[in-house]
């Protein structure tokens, strides 16, 4: 009996399991590419590397991961990061692409970076762990948000998503992530880190009033729902965000947050 080419839609976050020629594989996350009726397998592209799968539905697992269809994508705001997978879709960059993700409610904040980092990497397979600053949500005077990548990874696919966000950065922070060259493979995660605004008050002039200033605090408990990541990312695809990218291009805005100074 041929197994449903419904069971997995394009698109969906499955994890491998029961492999026996290749152990290896087992527990880890890939994306549904295709289904091939002939084979009555699933071409899957696992979370690193540039070679698919043809994979069992009976090797194959979705229930850990939330989809948009679910209540919770929508409605249940615990989560300061977001995964997301590169589009098993296209190779261009267009906002209507499928964009897997998924948030992990035990990643470790970016107040325990060496703890954040051993989790990424054992969760990916990542090689290294590199932080691009400077994401920011629509709206917003102050970036909140941190992109990490694995910039020594060289197989996986484009994730055009995630390059999309990077190539709004301005240019200066691009260039204080040194392993950043335009493009970003396999996956890549958002993590929230708001900054904080400085603002400088009083003082005489010169450079005196560098000596008096405020700093006000972003909120640091603020969660999302994986919808709301989700906007975020689709958010940069928008002129709105380039336009909103482009007026804060300044390193005085960025520590100002467009206070008067």
């Amino acid at each position: 009996m041929n197994e449903p080419a419904t069971l997995f839609s394009v698109g969906d976050l499955v994890r491998i399991h029961g492999l026996i020629s290749r152990p290896e594989l087992n527990q880890t996350i890939g994306v549904v590419k295709s289904y091939h009726k002939t084979l009555q397998r699933y071409e899957i592209q696992p979370s690193r590397g540039s070679k698919s799968l043809a994979v069992k539905a009976t090797n194959l697992s979705s229930d850990e991961f939330v989809k948009p269809s679910d209540d919770e994508f929508k409605t249940e705001r615990a989560y300061n990061n977001v995964f997301l997978w590169p589009s098993p879709t296209t190779t261009t960059s267009g906002a209507n692409n499928i964009i897997p993700i998924q948030c992990f409610g035990d990643c470790p904040s970016v107040d325990s970076p060496d703890e954040q980092d051993v989790y990424i990497q054992k969760k990916l397979g990542w090689e290294s762990v590199d932080t691009l600053s400077g994401i920011e949500e629509d709206g917003r005077e102050k970036a909140t948000f941190l992109l990490l990548f694995d910039g020594l990874d060289k197989s996986s696919p484009k994730n055009f998503a995630a390059m999309k966000m990077a190539s709004l950065v301005p240019k200066y922070k691009q260039e204080s992530c040194s392993r950043y060259s335009g493009t970003i493979r396999g996956v890549a995660v958002l993590i929230y880190s708001p900054t904080k605004t400085t603002f400088f008050s009083g003082g005489i002039p010169g450079m005196d009033h560098m000596n008096n200033h405020v700093f006000l605090e972003a909120n640091t408990n603020r969660r999302f729902t994986h919808q709301r990541l989700y906007d975020i990312i689709q958010f940069h695809y928008t002129e709105r965000a380039a336009a909103q990218y482009r007026a804060h291009n300044d390193p005085m805005h960025r520590v100002s947050g467009g206070l008067p100074l």
